[in-house]
């Protein structure tokens, strides 16, 4: 398992969806949650051709799991609210904090690093929709150049 992921995968109410999974992979542990995005959303490095949606702590996020180009692998996911209202950034905080410690503070960004993954919880400017809270679960070694 991925180890600090497995929390956030409880937390979230996910079945098992590791790293490394393939797009079909994770459609079918996600079978039912998840719909396409049309057209496929292309990052530098990632590509999202799936969304999703779940409640966290009574809070809905939207979710993304993105697949790298290279090797069509899992390599993150996004989950990402509406709006970054204060009561749900302290919310994720403190259900974060209770799982993984005290988080590293670089501005608005909080960080938690386990073993394996690491969580960041940020709030994000987005032109056309304000500001958005963003969870963003990823592993170590794509994190370890931040």
């Amino acid at each position: 398992m991925i180890g600090l992921a497995e929390d956030v995968r409880d937390i979230a109410g996910w079945p098992a969806v590791e790293w490394g999974m393939t797009e079909e992979d994770v459609r079918e542990a996600l079978a039912g949650r998840v719909g396409p995005i049309t057209p496929v959303a292309r990052f530098a490095n990632s590509y999202a051709p799936i969304k999703g949606a779940l409640t966290i702590e009574a809070y809905p996020f939207e979710v993304f799991p993105q697949f790298s180009l290279e090797t069509g692998e899992l390599c993150q996911v996004v989950f990402r609210a509406g709006d970054a209202d204060a009561d749900r950034l302290d919310r994720m905080t403190e259900v974060l904090t209770a799982c993984y410690g005290r988080p590293v503070e670089r501005g608005t960004k909080r960080t938690w690093r386990g073993p394996g993954a690491q969580v960041e919880l940020d709030t994000v400017k987005a032109p056309s929709d304000g500001e958005q809270l963003w969870l963003r679960w990823y592993p170590v070694e794509d994190a370890e150049g931040d």
